[in-house]
C-alpha cells in the first residue's frame, strides 16, 4: 500500500523534532523561500519533459534538458542546506536528495506509463515538501516581497497545471489529478487578482493585461482537458505568459 507523500514528509520532519516555525526571520529565510519555490518549479518542469517524451525515442536534447534541470534542482537543494539552521528542513532536503536519485534512475529506464506515474508522485512530493519548508521559514513580508512571491508562485502553478494536463494526455487520468489541476487553476486566479491590483508602470501593466487575456483562454482548455488535445499550443502560450511573470518578478526584485 502506497503511503501518501505528505504523510512521509511529515514523518521525516517529526524525526527531527516537533514541527515549528519559531526560527528567527533573517535574509537567509528569503533565500530559502525563493530556492524552495524554484524547487517546486523545476520538479514540474522535469515531469512535463518526461511526459512529452512518453512513448517516444529519447533524444540527446531531451537528455540534456533533463540533466540541466536536475543540476538546477540539486543546486537549490544545496543552497537551502547551506543556509538553514533547521533540522526539520534538513530532513526534508534528505528526502529531496533521495527523490532526485530515484528520478535519475527513472530517466535511464524505458519510458513507460508506470514510470510516468512514479515520476508524477515524485513531483508531488517536491511540491508538498517545498511548501513545508516555505511555511517553516516564512515571516512578515514587505509589500514588494509579497508581490515577488506572487509572481514566482504563479510561475510554478502554471507548471503544475501543465504537469497534470500532460499527465491526462498520456493516460494518467484520475479524479484526484483532475481535482489537483482545478485547485491550481483557482490558485492562479487568486494570485493574478493580487498582481492585477498592483499599480505597475504603463508598459508592465499592458503585459499583465496580456497575461490575463491569454490565461482566460488557456484556463478554458485546461478545465476541459477531456476535450480537444492541444498540448503544443497550450505550452507555447504558457511559455509566453511565464515570460511576463518573469518580467514582473524582476521588477519586484529591483524594488526590494
Amino acid at each position: 500500500m502506497i503511503v501518501h507523500i505528505r504523510k512521509i514528509v511529515i514523518i521525516i520532519m517529526l524525526m527531527g523534532g516537533v514541527v515549528s516555525s519559531a526560527f528567527p526571520s533573517t535574509r537567509g529565510d528569503v533565500q530559502i523561500i525563493e530556492a524552495a519555490e524554484n524547487i517546486q518549479y523545476l520538479s514540474q518542469k522535469i515531469a512535463i519533459d518526461y511526459f512529452f517524451y512518453f512513448n517516444k525515442q529519447k533524444t540527446v536534447n531531451s537528455k540534456k534538458k533533463f540533466n540541466n534541470n536536475i543540476k538546477k534542482l540539486e543546486y537549490y537543494i544545496a543552497e537551502i542546506l547551506n543556509t538553514t539552521n533547521s533540522e526539520q528542513t534538513k530532513n526534508i532536503l534528505d528526502y529531496f536528495n533521495y527523490r532526485v536519485e530515484e528520478i535519475k534512475i527513472l530517466f535511464d529506464q524505458n519510458i513507460t506509463e508506470e514510470n510516468a506515474g512514479i515520476l508524477l508522485r515524485h513531483s508531488e512530493g517536491f511540491l508538498e515538501g517545498a511548501e513545508l519548508v516555505i511555511d517553516e521559514h516564512k515571516y512578515q513580508y514587505s509589500k514588494e516581497e509579497k508581490m515577488l512571491m506572487f509572481s514566482k508562485k504563479a510561475q510554478y502553478l502554471l507548471e503544475k497545471v501543465i504537469t497534470y494536463y500532460m499527465a491526462s494526455q498520456i493516460g494518467l487520468k484520475s479524479e484526484y489529478k483532475q481535482e489537483k489541476m482545478k485547485e491550481a487553476i483557482v490558485e492562479i486566479d487568486e494570485v493574478m487578482k493580487k498582481i492585477n491590483e498592483y499599480k505597475y508602470s504603463f508598459a508592465l501593466k499592458k503585459k499583465v493585461e496580456k497575461f490575463s487575456t491569454i490565461w482566460a483562454i488557456n484556463r478554458m482548455f485546461f478545465n476541459n482537458s477531456e476535450g480537444a488535445s492541444i498540448p503544443y499550443l497550450l505550452l507555447d502560450s504558457t511559455q509566453y505568459t511565464k515570460k511576463i511573470l518573469v518580467d514582473i518578478e524582476k521588477y519586484h526584485k529591483k524594488n526590494l
